[in-house]
């Protein structure tokens, strides 16, 4: 697939990350990202990303001069600097209904196991996959990303936790909370009072 659009937004109600992409010539790619799955990601695609860049920009060859060591410091500092130009501006266009793979069927794909390859081309390989049990297919796509697009999903991702509140743990959980206000239960027992150490 040629990838014209990637989006990546959390779902309240489902408490998940929807991950969508649609190409160029048309066809659209949808699967959720479960909590323990974005979380596992987010280190591994921003390390990835961070290799991607150092890999696209290094010179192919050592300079010489002083005058080709400012060329090619000045050539690495534009590719970082259009790698991290995205438009996140323009709204995705939904393509609801034509599922890019037919294979995959219009549901999204529930992810079970994502693998990142950083490939010689200087792209990034996301593979996706559904393996649940009881089903004998796999359910999976793949996707080919240059710098610029890797970025972009990487940004996407921590909005979407950023949305999500999954980094975010609470100071107290509810349960500590009424532990912490309530009083024991006169169960009628006589049972030995706790002891406080101060």
């Amino acid at each position: 697939m040629n990838i014209h659009q990637v989006s990546l937004s959390y779902v309240h109600e489902q408490d998940r990350l929807l991950i969508r992409i649609n190409g160029k010539e048309g066809g659209e790619l949808r699967a959720w990202l479960t909590r323990r799955l974005a979380l596992a990601l987010l280190p591994l695609l921003s390390q990835s990303t961070s290799d991607q860049m150092k890999k696209v920009a290094a010179p192919a060859a050592p300079a010489v001069t002083l005058e080709d060591q400012r060329g090619q410091l000045l050539t690495a500092f534009q590719k970082e600097a259009a790698l991290r130009t995205g438009d996140f501006e323009t709204p995705y266009q939904s393509r609801q209904g034509q599922p890019g793979d037919p294979v995959l069927g219009p549901e999204p794909l529930l992810l079970t196991e994502v693998k990142v390859t950083l490939l010689n081309s200087g792209q990034l390989r996301l593979q996706l996959f559904e393996k649940m049990p009881g089903r004998a297919a796999i359910r999976n796509f793949h996707v080919v990303m240059d710098p610029q697009l890797s970025n972009g999903l990487l940004q996407l991702l921590h909005q979407s936790l950023n949305a999500s509140q999954w980094l975010h743990l609470p100071a107290t959980s509810p349960l500590e909370a009424v532990a912490t206000t309530t009083e024991p239960a006169d169960l009628g027992l006589d049972l030995a009072k706790p002891k406080y150490l101060n």
